[in-house]
């Protein structure tokens, strides 16, 4: 079976994802609580089976190198988790630090929605059709590939290639707060990410 994925056979990749997305998701729903992490984190583990299934024969355990893989993306989730907390702890920071600047130069709730708004029309129309649909919309890859009719890759890619340009574009105008305002900018709507800045 392993041999036939490493050829690229889509059955071989049916039959194994069916045999193991079960347990992987009650495994990960254990871990993390969340059935929406599992789903997603189960799509991603298969994602990369696919994506590198020429390796797939020197693979010795399957099941064990399944798990091992459920394993690191759920504490890759746990850390993410971590990090935004943190971020969110940073822009408090920045915000009392910005307090006893000129009004001129302090960062505003509009202005950051306008500057990125700027960045992202000058995006190609299908890196923008991704990004929007991504962190406006709260679609994810699978869902976006669909509506786009085209492959969970190049959603990827295009989503990759989009976040690369816009961190570019932002870091010139906030510097080191760029990375951190564009990470929460799915947030750009609610009191939240308004009361951060």
């Amino acid at each position: 079976m392993l041999r036939q994925l490493a050829e690229g056979s889509e059955d071989a990749f049916r039959v194994l994802f069916h045999a193991y997305r079960h347990k992987l998701y009650a495994y990960i729903l254990k871990l993390s609580g969340s059935a929406e992490t599992a789903s997603d984190t189960v799509n991603e583990i298969f994602l990369r089976i696919w994506q590198r299934r020429e390796q797939a024969e020197q693979i010795g355990n399957l099941g064990s190198y399944l798990f091992r893989m459920a394993h690191n993306e759920a504490y890759q989730i746990f850390r993410r988790r971590a990090k935004e907390t943190l971020i969110l702890a940073e822009l408090q920071k920045e915000k009392g630090m910005q307090a006893g600047f000129e009004g001129e130069d302090r960062v505003t709730h509009r202005e950051v929605l306008a500057f990125i708004r700027e960045a992202v029309n000058k995006l190609t129309n299908q890196q923008k059709q991704v990004f929007l649909l991504s962190r406006e919309q709260g679609m994810r890859l699978a869902e976006i590939a669909e509506r786009l009719q085209i492959s969970e890759r190049t959603v990827k890619n295009h989503m990759t290639s989009a976040m690369k340009f816009l961190r570019e574009e932002m870091r010139g105008q906030y510097g080191d707060l760029a990375t951190i305002l564009l990470l929460l900018y799915p947030l750009a709507e609610t009191p939240a990410f308004h009361a951060a800045l």
